[in-house]
């Protein structure tokens, strides 16, 4: 008889990046302008946001810039700066209908989503290999409720034979606004993950398993932070 070996990681972090935070009003809403978050050492961060009106026009973080290219109130490009590394990423974003189908990386992969008639958003990355052959790497579901990304259920593709490699990730909310959802077209960057919900999250839980077949020994790490 088989037996499985699993390895089981889960993560529990409770995001309280927000320590202080400064907005503007443009018009009727508030458009978050700076995030400083603080670590437990004492250091912080600032992250600036700059806008032309409700559109976002780039996000500047200490290693990172982030620059938004918009077709009417759809956002269909961003030029990602990694300021440590010197190194530039182009993402191109497809919709149909106004829903995001398809994003296509300068780093040579592409997230292809679907938009279920459960509400739930299916989804997979594929990277490009040599002679240009697609490599599926991962694929999943999105589940929402009351326009909140509440979990993320992943399956690895690229393991190899015989082993089954999953993610979920679990979100709470509190009943505060997300300041990011005023910004035009940002909900629908499903990359983005939490930061496109319309509340601000407040509970990361994420569990990874390993499922190695053939093998007599089972070993489980769990690890909390």
């Amino acid at each position: 008889m088989k037996k499985v070996k699993e390895i089981v990681c889960i993560v529990i972090v409770t995001l309280i990046t927000l320590s202080s935070c400064t907005t503007e009003s443009i018009g009727p809403e508030l458009m978050l302008k700076k995030i400083v978050e603080v670590s437990v050492d004492g250091s912080s961060s600032n992250t600036n946001l700059n806008y032309n009106g409700n559109k976002i026009v780039n996000i500047d973080k200490v290693d990172v810039l982030l620059e938004f290219y918009y077709t009417g109130d759809l956002i269909t490009k961003i030029v990602e700066f990694n300021k440590l590394a010197s190194h530039k990423n182009t993402l191109e974003y497809s919709y149909s209908d106004g829903k995001l189908t398809k994003i296509i990386s300068s780093d040579g992969y592409v997230i292809n989503y679907i938009h279920n008639n459960d509400g739930t958003i299916s989804y997979e990355k594929r990277s490009k290999e040599a002679a240009n052959l697609e490599v599926k790497i991962y694929h999943g579901v999105l589940s929402f409720q009351n326009g909140n990304l509440i979990k993320d259920d992943q399956i690895l593709d690229n393991t190899g034979n015989g082993i089954l490699s999953k993610k979920e990730i679990s979100l709470g909310y509190d009943n505060t606004q997300n300041p990011l959802n005023n910004i035009v077209g940002f909900s629908k960057l499903l990359n983005y993950q939490q930061a496109i919900s319309l509340n601000n999250n407040v509970v990361y839980v994420e569990s990874s398993t390993v499922q190695l077949i053939n093998d007599d020994q089972i070993i489980s790490s769990i690890k909390r932070s």
